[in-house]
């Protein structure tokens, strides 16, 4: 875990805001699904790396935050397949 824990959530929030933000599809109005889940993949592996055994822990306090998004709950599921994954 990084030293300045205090002020990251709100960093992390926004760089899924960010990415949620750039899955949105011009056409039709609706999310490319595929690049959606392609990027819900790339937020889970940054809160993996940066937090490490709490990843789901701070997945779902970010998805606690954003309870409209459909891309919290895509990242919190990943995080949490993953963590499945790399238990014995």
């Amino acid at each position: 875990m990084h030293e300045d824990e205090g002020s990251t959530p709100d960093k992390l929030q926004a760089m899924l805001d960010v990415i949620a933000r750039s899955g949105a599809s011009t056409e039709s109005g609706q999310a490319d699904f595929g690049r959606l889940r392609a990027d819900a993949a790339k937020a889970a592996g940054v809160l993996i790396e940066f937090y490490g055994d709490a990843a789901l822990e701070r997945a779902k306090l970010i998805e606690r935050r954003s309870p409209q998004s459909h891309f919290a709950r895509m990242v919190t599921a990943e995080v949490g397949r993953r963590g499945k994954r790399s238990q014995p």
